[in-house]
């Protein structure tokens, strides 16, 4: 019975205020990660988003750069009266 006695006596605690506080600045850094990670992926949509436009620009204009090619090559070949390719 003592030894539980003693047990209760050394049983150690902080305060509410301690602890409060502790939370406070938890809640913080949390709040702080969650602002990083929004803008972590933000920026990572963002990113996607100019590389799918810039890839789409570039294949556009190999298209139509194509596509012109072909026109004078058909042409040229009407000209000297050979068959179309």
């Amino acid at each position: 019975m003592s030894e539980i006695k003693e047990q209760e006596k050394h049983t150690e605690c902080i305060s509410v205020f301690a602890y409060e506080s502790a939370m406070m600045h938890k809640d913080a850094d949390i709040e702080r990660a969650h602002k990083t990670t929004q803008w972590v992926c933000a920026t990572f949509v963002i990113i996607v988003v100019i590389f799918v436009a810039a890839y789409t620009v570039r294949t556009s204009i190999w298209l139509d750069t194509i596509n012109k090619m072909v026109a004078e090559i058909i042409e040229l070949a009407n000209a000297k009266g050979l068959p179309t390719p």
